[in-house]
């Protein structure tokens, strides 16, 4: 499917200088104290001995050319992707089912703090098809600021970007339709490209959660406004996800109003630390999971690729200072309901568990499922539960099926 031919193999290879250099900054590690009321309290971050754990695994233990060799498992490429207004990005993306017969292209979109990683168990189930089951040719882009991708050198590049850059890495890689799924950014900048990009070439999208935290309002959405107030009493289930929604908003937004207004200041600490960016990311696992029994040797992976990113830890999070500052004219690209036909699945514990009548002012809801345990990192959790609905979503047979055949 590949039309150019500067799209070239990658693999995963850090020096042993970098390495080195990660060594000596776990050597010098200064922990804090703590005073929680109880031991293993997650209350106000990591606990002080988890971190302890980890850090001194990092150091003596943990074998980050094993878990590169793992990811060398998986089909890798980088490719220069113009932008407009920034010139020529590298853009380093995983490639699997690749030149499969009947193949629907799924480009799978991952957020902050995740990277490529996140999306690699549920990519493999994907490909693998089953009877009366859709076949996926799955494409994992490293967002750009993000893993093995180039970083923007120059303000502005937003959430309309990165969905610029994943629309045109599909057209690069020969698929003129093709379908896009999303968990935080990359619930964003989907539904980006579900109003830039649809019809003509992006035919379907399914989403992790919804990106509005709030009951539709009279003046802003009055149809569906009056759809949720005529709908009766919220469920239990429901009651529980507006309660862990709003504890959310009030108690774990604080990462994102710093990389919203102070990314630079974040910045110099999980830059210069690894733990910092260990604690910082850490917390994420630990809160936005369905208890997810986590390995030392996972989280150590996960944070590592943001440790050895090609653009460092900070550029991943200037994507909330530069998104909250898009153009006027950008907006609506953002905000604006959509015809493309769109799925939705719940997870209990992800950080927004509102009503699926708050989603409905984004588009065209043709596929919804709830499910009874995963959160936000449904890919990396839950990721059966997840390919399960895509396949649902997507089956032969179906309306969706049909716009690619």
């Amino acid at each position: 499917m590949t039309s150019s031919s500067d799209i070239q193999p990658f693999i995963i290879n850090i020096g042993n200088e970098q390495l080195d250099h990660l060594q000596k900054k776990l050597d010098l590690t200064t922990f804090p104290d703590e005073i929680l009321p109880e031991p293993d309290d997650w209350s106000q971050g990591p606990p002080l001995a988890t971190m302890r754990r980890l850090v001194e695994y990092w150091r003596n233990g943990y074998d980050w050319k094993l878990a590169e060799s793992k990811l060398n498992t998986f089909p890798q490429f980088i490719t220069p992707i113009e932008i407009d207004g920034f010139g020529s990005l590298n853009v380093h993306f995983l490639h699997l089912n690749k030149g499969a017969k009947n193949a629907i292209p799924l480009i799978m979109i991952h957020g902050w703090p995740g990277t490529f990683y996140e999306l690699t168990k549920v990519a493999r189930i994907l490909t693998e098809e089953g009877v009366n089951e859709p076949c996926f040719e799955i494409i994992v882009p490293s967002l750009i600021g993000y893993g093995f991708s180039d970083s923007a050198k120059k303000p502005g590049f937003t959430c309309v970007k990165q969905a610029e850059m994943c629309h045109k890495l599909m057209l690069k890689l020969g698929f003129e339709k093709y379908a896009a799924q999303g968990g935080d950014w990359g619930v964003v900048i989907a539904h980006i490209m579900a109003n830039v990009y649809h019809p003509k070439h992006l035919r379907a999208i399914h989403i992790n959660n919804s990106d509005i935290y709030e009951a539709p309002s009279f003046f802003k959405n009055p149809i569906y406004w009056l759809q949720n107030q005529l709908r009766g009493p919220y469920t239990t289930v429901e009651k529980t996800g507006i309660e862990r929604t709003q504890k959310f908003l009030k108690e774990g937004f604080g990462y994102h109003l710093m990389h919203r207004h102070r990314p630079q200041t974040i910045g110099y600490s999980i830059q210069d630390s690894p733990s910092g960016l260990l604690a910082w990311i850490l917390d994420k696992l630990h809160d936005w999971t369905d208890d997810y029994p986590w390995t030392d040797d996972e989280i150590l992976t996960w944070i590592s690729i943001f440790w050895f990113s090609t653009g460092g830890p900070t550029a991943s999070v200037r994507l909330y200072y530069e998104s909250a500052r898009l153009p006027s004219d950008d907006k609506p690209k953002d905000t604006n309901w959509t015809s493309c036909p769109m799925g939705i699945s719940y997870f209990p514990r992800d950080i927004n568990v509102s009503p699926s009548a708050w989603a409905r002012p984004m588009g065209n809801f043709v596929f919804e499922r709830t499910h009874n345990a995963g959160g936000h990192f449904a890919a990396w959790e839950t990721p059966d539960a997840l390919a399960g609905d895509l396949k649902d979503m997507f089956r032969q047979g179906g309306a969706i099926y049909a716009a690619f055949t």
